[in-house]
């Protein structure tokens, strides 16, 4: 892998830890990779606005692929966002509405959305985005949306069956991506983390066989199944390991950045 000119990974299970902590070698493994000229980004299911304050003074040398491909930040400028068409979101409110039994969120241009504040939902919006807004109806929400996040307290949409649900609904329209946990998430149907870092490939001129990928989850899928380079973190599930070249150490025992210092800066 000596070849490498860009690495992205992802955040929540394979670059933090379960206590959503950066590796404590993190900052020399950065550093490194720009005096090398090796570009470094994160692609993540959060707004950037819920992560910037992990990298206060890094932005500068990184990039951000946020909301599962859907907004891009180039160091601190954004880049590239593709928005959901209002009536559309419209019509996802509403068949949530109509189901009853999962909470809604949504990321525009201005800021977070949401109609529900249960602990669970309030403990996201303290710790994931910024800034929130409540508001009475979404439909009225004065915004382009770009991401819809959905979260079902039922054992997960997959277990509870909401994700078929939107699927069955929405599946032509939009691109919907378990995300963790009870977590969901809905974009722009050309969006996923594939699309997000093709596209940052694009703006670099960086091939894939200069690129590594890191991962951990479904939502992940996207962006790994095309690349040539692939950490996968121990811990992640079986069929997503399967698209590894490496399987790496967990995101507890910092498996990405020793592996970047074994298989990259070695």
């Amino acid at each position: 892998m000596k070849n490498i000119r860009l690495i992205v990974t992802d955040l929540d299970g394979t670059l933090f830890t379960t206590d959503k902590r950066l590796p404590p070698d993190f900052d020399e493994v950065l550093a490194e990779l720009n005096r090398r000229g090796i570009a470094f980004a994160v692609a993540t299911g959060r707004n950037f606005k819920g992560i910037d304050h992990y990298f206060t003074d890094k932005i500068k040398d990184m990039y951000f692929i946020c909301d599962n491909g859907a907004f891009i930040m180039e160091h601190d400028r954004l880049s590239h966002c593709v928005t959901i068409d209002r009536d559309l979101c419209h019509r996802v409110f509403e068949a949530v509405k109509e189901k009853g039994d999962i909470d809604v969120l949504a990321c525009g241009l201005k800021g977070t959305y949401y109609t529900h504040c249960c602990p669970e939902m309030q403990y996201t919006m303290d710790n994931y985005y910024a800034p929130v807004t409540f508001v009475e109806d979404m439909c009225r929400i004065d915004d382009q949306l770009f991401k819809i996040s959905y979260s079902d307290f039922n054992g997960g949409p997959i277990a509870s069956g909401s994700y078929d649900y939107m699927v069955e609904n929405f599946g032509n329209e939009l691109s919907i991506h378990p995300s963790g946990g009870i977590w969901m998430d809905s974009m722009h149907k050309t969006i996923n983390k594939g699309v997000g870092v093709k596209a940052l490939q694009e703006m670099l001129g960086i091939t894939d066989d200069e690129t590594l990928v890191c991962g951990d989850f479904y939502n992940d899928i996207p962006m790994l199944e095309n690349a040539k380079n692939v950490f996968v973190v121990a811990g992640a599930p079986d069929d997503v390991k399967k698209y590894a070249t490496k399987v790496v150490k967990s995101n507890d025992e910092y498996g990405i950045t020793e592996a970047i210092k074994e298989y990259i800066l070695k």
